[in-house]
């Protein structure tokens, strides 16, 4: 209950927030809507994004733990990091670390399990996605975005990564992909449709890495 009070609470905050930068960059006023989202980090949640480039995602993941809001405060973080690059790259600046630190947080979030109505935030995480150079992305977080992948229905998504992973031989991902298939062999055929994978497809691909794991 306490998590989703706060989380309701900084929502509102973060939608005045939001509204202020909207109106800054419909305005071309990129250096006031920076300002207000670094402001709003340092009321809601207390983020110091002036030093965001010195932090490491890690160690912006254990300030969110400091509370027991945590899901909450690493929401609301991404959408401020997320906004924080938008406008970043609208006033000539670089925003790919900026990035990064955003779609982890957002995986932080929605796999705590905590949040109310997660999916209203599957387009935005799949957007910034989009907007990441793969080469960027680590194993470590690849692994994440794998269980994002199934925790939002997007299964082929998460068998593509899986498979690169393979190719670049992790040493967690055959465990982890042998785990992920046998969970999809208990989902309903047309919940496998929905995530663009079938029955067969699944079977196949759980023989190929019994396979790849007895040589």
């Amino acid at each position: 209950m306490l998590q989703r009070d706060y989380f309701l609470r900084m929502a509102e905050m973060l939608a005045s927030v939001l509204a202020k930068v909207l109106f800054n960059k419909q305005n071309n006023n990129y250096e006031e809507a920076e300002k207000e989202i670094e402001t709003a980090a340092k009321t809601i949640v207390g983020l110091d994004l002036n030093i965001i480039n010195i932090l490491s995602t890690d160690d912006i993941i254990k300030l969110m733990k400091t509370t027991g809001l945590y899901a909450g405060r690493c929401l609301i973080s991404a959408e401020l990091l997320k906004e924080y690059a938008d406008v970043h790259e609208l006033n000539g600046k670089t925003s790919g670390s900026i990035k990064l630190k955003s779609l982890s947080l957002y995986i932080e979030a929605l796999l705590s399990k905590e949040l109310p109505e997660p999916e209203k935030y599957f387009s935005k995480i799949n957007d910034l996605i989009k907007g990441i150079p793969g080469d960027e992305v680590s194993d470590e977080l690849s692994l994440k975005l794998i269980d994002y992948y199934e925790f939002s229905g997007q299964f082929s998504k998460a068998e593509d990564l899986i498979f690169e992973l393979i190719e670049k031989n992790s040493s967690e991902i055959i465990d982890r992909s042998v785990s992920f298939y046998k969970k999809l062999q208990h989902r309903t055929d047309d919940e496998l449709l929905k995530g663009n994978l079938s029955r067969e497809e699944v079977n196949d691909a759980l023989e190929e890495i019994l396979n790849i794991k007895d040589k």
